[in-house]
């Protein structure tokens, strides 16, 4: 008897573990990257930003930049949930994030911003 090798499909798609429907990619098309996805960004560049000015001069003043962190970390965590639809535990009543309970990000001060920037020198 001559076994047969399992057919393999020839094609250029990786693989992957999900799937969007047409309308779905429509609308991600139509209304561009999402709120808490740019928001997040601003605060990742802005806090870098800070923490690179806090490395080349440990005494610059970031207050008036802290206070927009601040603005934009607040915004975040009161939106986020809505805007990523998070799901609630029935049990608990928190809000999931990728299985875990969602925690909301911290307020920005400036020990945690010098203690970044000493650990970057």
């Amino acid at each position: 008897m001559r076994s047969e090798a399992p057919t393999v499909a020839a094609t250029s798609a990786p693989d992957r573990n999900f799937t969007l429907s047409l309308e779905e990619r429509l609308r991600a098309y139509v209304q561009g990257v999402p709120s808490h996805i740019r928001r997040r960004r601003r605060i990742e560049d802005l806090e870098a930003r800070l923490v690179g000015r806090l490395a080349e001069d440990a005494a610059a003043d970031v207050t008036a930049d802290l206070a927009l962190l601040d603005d934009l970390i607040d915004r975040h965590n009161r939106y986020y949930p809505i805007e990523a639809n998070l799901p609630v535990d029935l049990r608990t009543g928190r809000l999931v994030e990728r299985g875990a309970p969602w925690r909301p990000l911290s307020p920005a001060d400036v020990a945690s911003l010098r203690a970044r920037a000493a650990r970057s020198r």
